[in-house]
């Protein structure tokens, strides 16, 4: 199991969970209290937060706070400590890379849970990264209109514009910020978040025989077999735009399955 040392948390709804779990007396790791979900959300857009610890409020449907949450960070580790973790919505519930804890559950099984869920969550990015390194190759064309004129970075405010939706999906998608950014579209810090949106339009644009307006433009918004409950458009703004990135390119090396 993973060492805790060095890890960076959060926790959301300081005094009921301080209260029950007396985290201060005993974790192990660095640990910020929020008072609120917008300083959460903040937090985690920073990409500097390993894990959150979130306090399921009375009268109030956990899963809803976690998935608002997710909006700004899709897959940042979440602990949900509730009164009724075997409740029907929780049975229901399959969110990735979440755990959910009683409130009275003493601080060694909180810890633990802890510890687990970073050790599942690096193992799944272990993975990736493996099955990332294994995959061919496919050549990514540069597309000038998805780059900044002055600087010659990707631009989000461009690809926007390109894919037909709005900045602030942007940010969501790649996990950032809105006002950063809006702020600096092109900005270094942003280039391997939209490096996603330049391999689907290079692989479009070569699909296509050099159509990528018309081309982008259909694709994102028709159905496809490979997930035909979701429109391609709509599952960039949930943040996959890297998945939907891999399936192109494997159209182009001839194995689309």
């Amino acid at each position: 199991m993973m060492t805790l040392e060095d890890r960076k948390g959060i926790l959301v709804d300081t005094d009921q969970c301080v209260k029950k779990q007396q985290l201060p007396e005993c974790v192990p790791f660095q640990i910020q209290s929020m008072s609120s979900m917008e300083e959460a959300q903040q937090a985690v857009c920073t990409g500097q937060i390993d894990f959150v610890i979130m306090h399921e409020p009375p009268d109030t449907t956990g899963i809803n706070l976690v998935r608002q949450l997710r909006q700004e960070a899709p897959a940042v580790p979440t602990i949900l400590l509730c009164e009724a973790a075997s409740g029907t919505w929780a049975q229901e519930i399959a969110e990735p890379a979440l755990e959910l804890v009683f409130t009275a559950a003493p601080a060694s099984e909180l810890l633990y849970r802890i510890a687990a869920l970073l050790q599942k969550f690096a193992d799944l990015k272990e993975e990736e990264e493996e099955e990332e390194e294994e995959r061919p190759r496919v050549y990514i064309e540069p597309v000038p209109s998805l780059r900044s004129p002055k600087s010659g970075r990707l631009d989000a405010q461009l690809i926007a514009d390109a894919f037909g939706i709005k900045l602030v999906d942007i940010a969501k998608a790649v996990g950032k910020p809105y006002t950063t950014v809006h702020k600096t579209p092109d900005s270094e810090a942003l280039q391997l978040e939209l490096l996603p949106f330049e391999r689907i339009a290079s692989a479009v644009n070569s699909i296509t025989g050099g159509k990528l307006e018309q081309g982008l433009k259909i694709w994102l918004n028709a159905p496809n077999k490979a997930f035909p409950d979701h429109l391609p458009v709509n599952l960039i703004k949930e943040g996959r735009a890297g998945m939907l990135a891999d399936l192109l390119e494997d159209v182009l090396l001839g194995h689309p399955d």
